[in-house]
């Protein structure tokens, strides 16, 4: 039987205990699970190790482990892929969010565009979408939720930086070609919201020299064209 697998933030190491204290995992583990002591478990503190533990112990405050093994986890990405998202609907972004970090996404930068059909988000739950699509995917970390910001804000705060290859995603422009893309060691994604990027947008991703292609002619929801700009890169040969 498959094992519960849960994320940790205290590094475990060469530990051979462990002691869980939130509140949050504690009631994960006893009360959702219904997890007792000699069950088997396995958690992960975003070094790309799993391990095995036993429960030794565990009370209404905390939940003692035995670290019995180690093993590389199964997914860990091996580069930087920064992914600029457009605010949208809260739970299309939520769904942009678990599905971004199974296809391993390493940080999520939501961006308030012009047609953006909302300004804030609830980064408490999206962090916890987060740690949840880690813990069912099977990978070794947890990628970063980044504070929201406007694309000159994005655009400003990556000048100078070794972000190899930055691409916009707009309907209007060139199909981007087969081949070429995610060969980078890092890269950074631009998909825009509903109704897409506005001239103006487009226009200063040009003046910034970050290239405008397009995923085709069909029009495609901002939830899907960061799964198929996402797959490009992650999956791509």
């Amino acid at each position: 039987m498959r094992l519960h697998r849960f994320y940790v933030t205290e590094q475990v190491g060469i530990k051979d205990t462990l002691v869980i204290e939130s509140t949050t995992l504690v009631h994960q583990i006893k009360d959702v699970f219904r997890l007792k002591s000699g069950d088997s478990v396995i958690v992960f503190d975003g070094s790309g190790s799993d391990f095995e533990c036993t429960i030794s112990d565990m009370n209404k405050k905390s939940i003692s482990l035995n670290v019995v093994s180690t093993e590389k986890s199964h997914f860990m990405p091996t580069r930087e892929v920064v992914l600029y998202s457009a605010i949208v609907k809260k739970d299309t972004f939520e769904w942009i969010v678990e599905k971004a970090t199974e296809l391993g996404v390493t940080t999520i930068i939501p961006v308030i565009a012009n047609r953006s059909e909302k300004k804030a988000l609830n980064m408490e739950r999206l962090n916890k979408i987060a740690v949840e699509a880690s813990e069912q995917s099977g990978r070794g970390d947890v990628p970063k939720i980044g504070e929201i910001m406007t694309l000159k804000d994005v655009i400003k705060s990556r000048q100078g930086l070794p972000l190899a290859e930055m691409i916009a995603f707009d309907i209007d422009a060139p199909l981007l070609p087969r081949v070429g893309l995610g060969r980078n060691v890092s890269c950074g994604l631009f998909i825009g919201p509903e109704g897409g990027w506005s001239s103006d947008e487009v226009a200063l991703f040009h003046t910034n020299n970050i290239p405008v292609k397009s995923l085709g002619s069909q029009v495609l929801r901002a939830e899907t064209a960061v799964i198929v700009a996402l797959s490009l890169v992650m999956l791509g040969k």
